[in-house]
């Protein structure tokens, strides 16, 4: 006869069979599923000398990126300058009264002191689909000082429904190639900052009252 400690031996080796036979009939563990993927794409980082505003959603391309100097915190305007002498001034808002064009610039010189558009040589006038679906017209011009200086302006108002726009850009110039220079930089303004401005995404922007009038860049 089997002895106890004998029958407890057989049943341990009998439990171990069975159980070395059932995961051998059930395979390798199952492997776990991937965490599910979100379906929204990630978003780009700017390119290389672009400014991204997540305030008013907009990619700004400015020439010789790094040398500018951003401020999109301390007024409601973007605001930009240069050390060569030239200054940048971008904002989007949303008006009580349906708006076009005039009427956005008009509120806007009431918002902050803009660079006159009287004694302008006008070089240039040009719409743009910036934001899209908004009347914008870029007027650029040149204004001779008798010392010699050259200052130059890109001025760019645009409306939709109750929305408005502005884009006002200075800058100046001295010496024998002053008007050369300006006439650069005005281009690349126009052709760059301006035409390549990337709305991101439909804004909202705030609806404004304010009528305090700031110092700005003008001439």
């Amino acid at each position: 006869m089997m002895g106890r400690a004998g029958a407890t031996a057989s049943r341990l080796a009998l439990l171990s069979c069975v159980a070395l036979t059932a995961c051998a009939e059930a395979g390798p563990p199952p492997r776990l599923a991937p965490p599910a993927q979100s379906s929204a794409p990630l978003e780009a980082p700017p390119a290389m000398g672009v400014f991204r505003s997540k305030r008013f959603g907009l990619d700004l391309e400015l020439y010789d990126g790094p040398s500018w100097k951003i401020d999109d915190r301390s007024s409601r305007w973007l605001s930009a300058s240069h050390p060569e002498g030239s200054t940048l001034l971008v904002r989007t808002w949303r008006s009580e009264n349906r708006m076009n064009r005039d009427k956005c610039e008009a509120q806007a010189r009431l918002f902050r002191r803009l660079p006159s558009a009287e004694s302008v040589e006008i070089v240039e006038e040009r719409a743009f689909d910036v934001p899209p679906g908004f009347d914008t017209r870029a007027t650029v011009g040149l204004v001779p000082s008798p010392d010699g200086a050259i200052f130059g302006t890109v001025l760019a108002f645009g409306g939709s429904g109750r929305r408005c726009f502005a884009f006002v850009y200075a800058t100046q110039a001295t010496g024998p190639r002053a008007t050369e220079v300006v006439a650069d930089r005005l281009a690349k303004t126009t052709e760059g900052a301006l035409g390549k401005l990337a709305f991101r995404r439909d804004f909202d922007p705030p609806l404004e009252r304010d009528t305090a009038d700031q110092a700005a860049p003008q001439r």
